[in-house]
C-alpha cells in the first residue's frame, strides 16, 4: 500500500469520526446536556477536522511510512 492509499484510508476514517461527533453534538443539544460536555465534543470534532487537513496535505506523511 502506498502513501496516497494510506492517506485516503485515514482521511475517510477521520471523516466518519467528524460525522459521528456532529451527530453526537446534535443529540446532546436536543437533550440539553451541559455546555461543557458539548464543548468537549466540539473540540474533538474541530481537532479531527484539522487532522484530516494535515493528512490530506501530506504534513503527516512521515507517520505513514
Amino acid at each position: 500500500m502506498n502513501t496516497d492509499e494510506r492517506r485516503k484510508i485515514i482521511s475517510v476514517f477521520l471523516e466518519h469520526c467528524v460525522k459521528y461527533a456532529n451527530d453526537s453534538i446534535e443529540r446532546k443539544k436536543e437533550r440539553e446536556e451541559s455546555p461543557s460536555e458539548i464543548a468537549r465534543w466540539e473540540a474533538y470534532r474541530d481537532f479531527t477536522k484539522h487532522a484530516i487537513e494535515e493528512v490530506e496535505n501530506g504534513e503527516l506523511d512521515a507517520w505513514l511510512e
